[in-house]
């Protein structure tokens, strides 16, 4: 028997219905997953503060008894499977999936850096998993979620929309 693991996920979608991207991104998650919590949505500007559209983010945890490289291939499947297509980094996309934490452990292979690298650095990720993980400390710099956000230089005019409806 498989060992299950938590991994904190990041979703975000700037393209169509964006709240409905993500819902229909967690119910894809939720048929190979366990989803233990999902935050609320939130809004925020592009990192590039061009003139993209919003970005709806959130993130949700879950256990699973995939290895890393699986998860990022079955994600990056979903990816695909919502019509995303490689624009380039940072631009415009129905929906982009990243794996934030994996069992709160380094990994890093040619593909995947976990914890991902620029986790510190983006209110749309430190605030949702102030929501679902309150406790949380990352494994490498130790900080805790609180400490994070005190040091964020850029919160992207962050604002929590509400909780996504996605369960039938």
């Amino acid at each position: 028997m498989s060992r299950k693991t938590c991994a904190i996920l990041g979703l975000g979608s700037n393209l169509g219905k964006k709240s409905k991207n993500l819902c229909q991104a967690l119910l894809y998650i939720n048929s190979f997953c366990d989803i233990q919590s999902v935050s609320s949505i939130y809004k925020t500007e592009s990192l590039l503060k061009d003139d993209q559209d919003a970005y709806f983010n959130l993130c949700v945890s879950i256990s699973s008894d995939m290895p890393p490289e699986e998860l990022l291939s079955t994600l990056k499947h979903i990816e695909k499977r919502m019509g995303r297509e490689n624009s380039g980094k940072w631009y415009t996309r129905v929906i982009d999936i990243d794996i934030i934490d994996y069992n709160n452990e380094m990994f890093e292979s040619d593909c995947l850096t976990i914890p991902h690298p620029q986790m510190a650095n983006r209110s749309f990720v430190l605030y949702p998993i102030l929501e679902i993980n309150p406790n949380y400390k990352h494994p490498v710099s130790c900080l805790s979620i609180d400490n994070m956000l005190k040091i964020l230089k850029d919160d992207l005019g962050i604002k929590k929309l509400g909780v996504p409806v996605w369960q039938l």
